[in-house]
C-alpha cells in the first residue's frame, strides 16, 4: 500500500506528464512534450533529433497505454496512473527493473544531447524546462542527484534516482527530487495544520 509520501511523487509525476493540465494523460500530452524538448534543445523540425524524440516520446505513449488504458478509452485517470504505478512498479517485485529501467535509460540518452555518456547541468536544467520546471529546481536536483560530487550525472546515478523516486518511502531520498519540487502530502499538511492550531 502506497504511503501518502510515496501517493504524492506519483501525484508530481502525473502532473507533469498531464502537459495541458485537463486531468489526463493523452497522446496529445506525449506529443506536446516532445515538442516542448525539441523547442528545449533547440532540435530544428527536419532534424533527426527532432523525429527521434518524436518516436521515442509516441513509443513511451504506446507503452504507457497498453498498461494503463485497458478501455482503450485514450486517456489515462490519475487514479489509473497512481493505482497502476503502485501495482505493477511499487509493489511488484522487481517492478521498476522491468518497467521504469529501459525508459530511464532512453530518456537519459535523449537528455545526454552530446553524446557524452554523462549529463551537465545545462542538460539536466534544459530537460526540466521542458515540462516548466525552473532552473533552480534543476540545480537542487542535479547536486541531490550527483553523489559522488563530479559535477556531473552518469546513466547509474539517474537510474538509482529514478528508482529512488518511483520506489522509495524516505523524505530524504536525494532522487526524490529528480522530478522537481514535491507537493507536500496531505497528511503532512494536517500535522502542520494541527502543530499550528496547538501553538
Amino acid at each position: 500500500m502506497l504511503s501518502d509520501f510515496q501517493r504524492a511523487k506519483l501525484e508530481r509525476r502525473f502532473e507533469l506528464l498531464d502537459m495541458d493540465g485537463d486531468g489526463y494523460i493523452t497522446a496529445n500530452d506525449y506529443d506536446v512534450a516532445a515538442a516542448s524538448v525539441c523547442r528545449a534543445f533547440d532540435f530544428a523540425k527536419d532534424s533527426p533529433q527532432y523525429e527521434k524524440v518524436h518516436v521515442i516520446y509516441l513509443r513511451l505513449w504506446v507503452a504507457l497505454s497498453r498498461r494503463m488504458d485497458q478501455q482503450q478509452t485514450g486517456m489515462i485517470s490519475r487514479q489509473q496512473f497512481i493505482s497502476s504505478c503502485a501495482r505493477v512498479i511499487v509493489e511488484a517485485e522487481e517492478g521498476y527493473d522491468r518497467i521504469i529501467g529501459p525508459i530511464a535509460l532512453t530518456i537519459f540518452d535523449l537528455i545526454d544531447a552530446d553524446d557524452s555518456g554523462t549529463l551537465d547541468i545545462e542538460e539536466l536544467t534544459t530537460w526540466f524546462n521542458a515540462y516548466g520546471v525552473c532552473a533552480d529546481d534543476a540545480e537542487r536536483a542535479f547536486k541531490a542527484v550527483d553523489r559522488n560530487r563530479d559535477g556531473l550525472l552518469d546513466a547509474n546515478e539517474v537510474q538509482n534516482a529514478i528508482r529512488e523516486f518511483y520506489t522509495s518511502d524516505d523524505p530524504q531520498a536525494p532522487g526524490n527530487l529528480i522530478f522537481g519540487p514535491l507537493p507536500i502530502p496531505a497528511a503532512a499538511k494536517k500535522r502542520s495544520a494541527t502543530t499550528a492550531a496547538k501553538q
